[in-house]
């Protein structure tokens, strides 16, 4: 895989995505498109649709948490799918202990008959540090990539992260385990749940020096909202700009209208104002309050929220018709 790509957590926040994209040269958008087996088939559709017209190769982030491998399993499939290049599987220490689940995982897949060399999965950078990650049972089915955290808010020197973490433990474990997929670097301004900030120029650059010594025949950026628009260039000169190879139809077959609801062929949105409620929407476009949550639901979803219409926000993008 070459290019750059840029991860997209939320799909509200997708035109300032695609605004980035063409800013810094990025090929690829990484989306999240489920959370806990939970499919965003709407969402997953628009964004699919939506990279593809601004000439981006669209792959799919499922976090996992291996608490069910069968119904993650069916994620991934689904999102090939709806035309996704490929899947990023997350790992995080929540799946710590779990290796009978990831291998589970990686057997569905298999069985799902997806191609494995379109698999990735991201994770920590200090393998060592992480016994309990299934890096090994991931390994056996990810054959795509291995995408290593480098984020700058790990307390730790851009080459201690990038050099001795992300490249060294590579190397040290391909050697170990016989195997290892390849290395494509994820610089991560913040992750989730961590008091993040946006860099200023020097330590950025420093970042970016650091993995652009590599030559990462692919790279990609996590954390887009908290990167100044002083930084863009600095993205810019990061790493292959290459154009994004022909579209591909996905292996599987298409879902089923009892998989999942066909996409109309247009559709109607309104942006959220400080004054709206899900009722006053609802009102306005003569839609019902079930329609209402078919068609957004996931924008809550998406953010671990009750669907509550408490929590609508402003500037929320909404499906109205």
């Amino acid at each position: 895989m070459n290019g750059k790509g840029l991860w997209l957590p939320f799909s509200a926040d997708l035109d300032g995505a695609l605004e980035m994209a063409a800013a810094v040269g990025a090929t690829h958008l990484i989306y999240r498109v489920g959370l806990r087996g939970m499919f965003f088939v709407e969402a997953a559709r628009r964004v699919e649709g939506r990279a593809r017209q601004a000439g981006l190769v669209p792959l799919a982030w499922v976090p996992l948490s291996l608490d069910d491998p069968f119904a993650e399993a069916a994620l991934v499939a689904k999102a090939r799918r709806v035309g996704y290049d490929g899947v990023v599987l997350e790992l995080t220490d929540a799946v710590a202990g779990k290796t009978v689940a990831a291998a589970t995982l990686g057997r569905k897949i298999i069985e799902a008959g997806i191609e494995l060399e379109r698999l990735f999965y991201a994770a920590p950078p200090d393998i060592w540090r992480h016994p309990e990650v299934p890096y090994r049972e991931m390994n056996g089915f990810c054959r795509g990539g291995f995408m290593p955290w480098c984020s700058l808010t790990a307390q730790r020197t851009p080459r201690t992260v990038v050099d001795k973490w992300a490249y060294g433990e590579h190397a040290r474990w391909e050697q170990e385990w016989g195997h290892m997929p390849p290395l494509y670097p994820i610089l991560a301004i913040g992750m989730d749940g961590e008091d993040a900030r946006s860099p200023g120029v020097p330590e950025f650059l420093e970042w970016v020096q650091a993995l652009a010594s590599h030559n990462p025949p692919f790279l990609s950026l996590y954390g887009i909202h908290l990167l100044d628009r002083e930084l863009w260039p600095i993205l810019a000169s990061l790493g292959p700009s290459v154009p994004p190879p022909p579209q591909r139809q996905p292996s599987q077959a298409p879902l089923t209208p009892a998989q999942e609801e066909p996409a109309p062929a247009t559709a109607q949105f309104h942006v959220v104002t400080v004054n709206d409620t899900i009722w006053s929407i609802c009102k306005r476009y003569h839609i019902s309050r079930a329609q209402f949550w078919e068609w957004n639901g996931h924008l809550w979803d998406e953010r671990g929220l009750p669907r509550d219409e408490v929590y609508l926000e402003e500037g929320w993008r909404v499906r109205v018709g």
